[in-house]
């Protein structure tokens, strides 16, 4: 019932209609990743698309329930022909009411398959509403890293536009040649470049972002948040029983139910309905009345539903087979992306804790080197290409311990700091 509720409150919240992710409401200036994400899930065209596959579900459910149609039957025969039956004078009228008698029941079995059907689209549903909100999270880590690289890049250029003014007094004052200060002059134009670039990643970033709850062009200014937020992670032993929960596994116990009513159904099929008839006949020439009634069954001699049994057998069969196949594939997949974010949050801390400390600190003594004539330009250029390179891979380690993060989280259907 869990998984019906949460798709019931989405329903209810999006009206199953996707709004047009340019209306007035739309994230702007700081964007939060709850925003995203509750504006994602609001206007997201995959999730509104699977929210109508849900209320059609519903409506096969209600379809299944009801009963065939009676008929009305009028019938006139006895008449039109030649002597006494030239007229109407000797026809006889009938008018009669049938109705199909559904036997094995059918209506019953019926009504449980769609059901079923019905909690698979429910699944479906929040399959997709895991999968975009993976999509979200990881689409929203990528403009927090670009928002870092942006700023990484601008740093480097006002670092660089300072060495080459700083290069630029000394070989006016004659203390260094003309040669370190074309270096540097160099170095400068090359760290506008990486500017230049990282801004054009950015913007592409936050256009992937405002694509998922699909927008064109994204209102707002700035991402705000920090990748510097490692958490402990549960064991692989909590996780692969968080699995089980997931809609990816938890789906197929509607799946083989399926399969076993269908075959219900398929058997109950065997037996033939019954159409049973009743009315009144009017008798023109004498204007008497009389009753008619009717049963007919048809005689299943050849036409058993064999092969509809069968084929509902081998569904069933095939069903349970591929619950223990998709329990492996998804065992494998958190078992890689559990690999994945276990690696990243120990480079993380490593870089942390030892590598930008010592780049900093190797940094700082060789500018203050330099402008006490102690190191020459080279030297500085080396320590500041070593920070640079720890501060850009530490933010690429973060990004991909949150993307890893994202995917443990889609696979078990729950946030890490939940799973005890």
């Amino acid at each position: 019932m869990y998984v019906f509720l949460r798709v019931l409150f989405a329903l209810a919240m999006t009206g199953g209609f996707p709004a047009h992710a340019d209306d007035q409401g739309a994230p702007d200036e700081i964007l939060t990743l709850r925003q995203a994400l509750d504006w994602v899930l609001l206007h997201n065209p995959e999730l509104a698309a699977s929210s109508h596959g849900v209320r059609a579900a519903e409506g096969t459910v209600r379809q299944a329930g009801t009963l065939p149609n009676p008929e009305i039957e009028i019938e006139a025969e006895e008449f039109g022909g030649s002597e006494e039956r030239k007229g109407y004078d000797a026809a006889q009228t009938t008018l009669s009411l049938s109705q199909s008698v559904e036997l094995g029941g059918k209506r019953g079995k019926r009504q449980r398959v769609a059901q079923s059907e019905a909690r698979l689209a429910g699944w479906a549903y929040e399959a997709k509403r895991l999968d975009v909100l993976a999509e979200t999270k990881k689409a929203f880590v990528d403009v927090l890293l670009a928002q870092g690289q942006l700023k990484l890049a601008e740093s480097l250029l006002a670092l660089a536009e300072d060495v080459r003014q700083t290069v630029a007094e000394r070989v006016k004052a004659g203390k260094v040649p003309l040669l370190e200060e074309t270096k540097a002059s160099v170095e400068a134009v090359a760290a506008r470049i990486a500017r230049d670039l990282a801004m054009r990643e950015l913007d592409a970033a936050r256009k992937r972002l405002a694509a998922t709850w699909g927008g064109t062009a994204p209102l707002f200014k700035e991402a705000g948040g920090d990748l510097d937020f490692i958490q402990e992670i549960p064991s692989m032993e909590k996780l692969s029983a968080s699995l089980d929960d997931s809609p990816a596994i938890a789906r197929w116990k509607d799946e083989v139910a399926l399969g076993q009513r269908s075959l219900a159904l398929a058997k109950a099929e065997r037996m033939p309905n019954v159409d049973v008839s009743a009315g009144i006949r009017r008798f023109e020439d004498d204007g008497s009345y009389a009753g008619v009634a009717g049963i007919s069954l048809p005689l299943p001699l050849f036409d058993r539903n064999a092969g509809g049994i069968l084929a509902a057998e081998h569904q069933a069969a095939r069903a349970e087979y591929e619950q223990r196949a998709a329990r492996l594939r998804a065992m494998t997949e958190l078992v890689e992306a559990y690999s994945q974010l276990e690696t990243a949050r120990a480079e993380a801390l490593a870089i942390k804790a030892e590598l930008l400390p010592g780049a900093q600190q190797a940094f700082d003594a060789a500018q203050t080197g330099y402008r006490e004539g102690k190191f020459g330009h080279l030297e500085v250029l080396d320590t500041q290409r070593t920070l640079s390179e720890a501060k850009a891979r530490s933010l690429e380690v973060l990004a991909a311990y949150q993307k890893a993060a994202a995917d443990v989280e889609r696979l078990t259907g729950s946030p890490l700091n939940t799973i005890q």
